[in-house]
């Protein structure tokens, strides 16, 4: 294992060493604060939705302002500033909130969060090399597995103090977890050699480096046909607040609020078993994508199975789960590491912009979807997971025509 993670920039390894104070109780908050928003807030499921939809309407501008920032004065300065206060002040909200108006603000304060998207994983990434970023993004997404493995607990306090006084101990929790992680990120993060160069190249650090940005991405398919994965991969993750109120909808799968942490605890074995063992094994374009096609394969076997059930069948409820596990293993790792990548075959100092743009684009495309989701949900629960459903297979068949368009290269450069 040292030998491994040897192989990775200091960043990186400080990075995941302190992912875990972040991702374990923001697994479980996430999970929750939909069932909070909905019982003990009384929000419709249309009003949740207009929430979220702020908190994307953020993600159009933010992350276009946090790749200027970044490489105008600094990415360690930039990402330490915004992670720290926005994560800390939207918790302490959330922890008091009592109305609309609080979840409003709570989340406006936390969608400023995403100005250091594109930062985070600059700095991710910057000083390891290109075929051992894989080992970076399997290990983040194990760790992001670990939250979701650790999901029971949350359920015990849930069971234990209710879903009011419980969620709020959730947030409590996050909040004392952040503040270490902050610490040792502010003390042992470095600011990255390509971070300097650009700082010092006017032209590109300004804004004027996103039209020679967006001249690259126009001109690569790959970074195209991975825009638009990113883009049908928004419209999941807007959605995910309502699968979790799915699996304890009576229309749905009538699950009670503890027994439901039971779906992404099986989920997370499958995508963690995947993320350590193969996830960090893919180096090249072609194993990118044969594992983008096959997780994409059995997420969409997985959707259209929850669809099908009716009622409490917990068995079959888990095999659906443990099938997303692959989905989850690769969704994220993968198709990040793939773009980066890709990026940097061109010029790795657009990285930071065109990381910036895909959030932004994937946002303005997504800006309507919580709201959309709300509606769908509202209208019947199996009518929203039908739409996620037609995106991944979107997704999986944009997926296959690059495989071919790949084959058909390098077809013609052997003759």
């Amino acid at each position: 294992m040292a030998k491994v993670f040897g192989r990775i920039g200091r960043n990186a390894r400080v990075l995941i060493a302190t992912e875990p104070l972040w991702s374990i109780p923001m697994n479980w908050v996430f999970f929750y604060r939909p069932m909070f928003l909905s019982i003990v807030i009384g929000l419709s499921s249309l009003e949740i939705g207009l929430m979220m939809s702020t908190f994307n309407s953020l993600l159009i501008v933010s992350p276009l302002l946090g790749g200027y920032l970044a490489d105008r004065f600094g990415r360690k300065r930039v990402f330490m500033l915004f992670d720290s206060v926005c994560w800390l002040t939207s918790l302490a909200i959330w922890m008091v909130s009592q109305n609309i108006w609080h979840v409003l603000l709570a989340y406006i304060i936390e969608g400023l969060v995403s100005t250091i998207y594109s930062v985070w994983e600059c700095l991710l990434v910057e000083d390891t090399v290109a075929d051992s970023r894989s080992i970076i993004y399997g290990s983040i997404s194990a760790i992001y597995t670990v939250g979701s493995l650790t999901m029971p607990m949350a359920g015990y306090i849930i069971r234990l103090y209710g879903l009011n006084m419980g969620v709020r101990m959730l947030f409590v929790i996050a909040f004392c977890a952040l503040i270490p992680m902050f610490i040792i990120r502010q003390m042992y993060l470095q600011e990255p050699d390509l971070g300097r160069r650009v700082m010092r190249d006017k032209t590109f650090s300004g804004f004027k480096g996103y039209v020679k940005s967006l001249s690259i991405v126009k001109g690569d398919r790959i970074i195209i046909a991975l825009f638009i994965i990113t883009i049908m991969a928004g419209f999941y993750n807007s959605s995910y607040a309502y699968l979790s109120l799915y699996l304890i909808h009576p229309e749905g799968l009538g699950l009670s609020e503890d027994v439901a942490s039971l779906i992404p605890f099986t989920s997370s074995i499958v995508s963690l078993a995947l993320a350590l063992s193969v996830v960090p094994t893919l180096k090249s374009r072609s194993g990118y994508l044969k594992a983008l096609v096959m997780g994409y394969s059995l997420g969409s076997l997985a959707i259209l199975l929850l669809i099908s059930l009716s009622g409490n069948l917990l068995p079959l409820a888990l095999l659906s789960a443990a099938l997303l596990g692959f989905y989850y293993a690769v969704a994220y790792s993968v198709s990040r590491t793939f773009l980066i990548n890709q990026i940097d075959s061109v010029d790795e100092r657009a990285r930071a912009k065109i990381l910036s743009i895909a959030v932004t684009v994937s946002s303005l495309m997504n800006l309507p979807t919580p709201t959309l989701a709300g509606y769908l949900f509202s209208l019947g629960p199996k009518i929203l997971l039908i739409t996620i459903l037609a995106t991944l297979l979107l997704s999986l068949a944009i997926l296959i025509l690059t495989c071919c368009i790949r084959k058909e290269e390098r077809l013609l450069n052997y003759l």
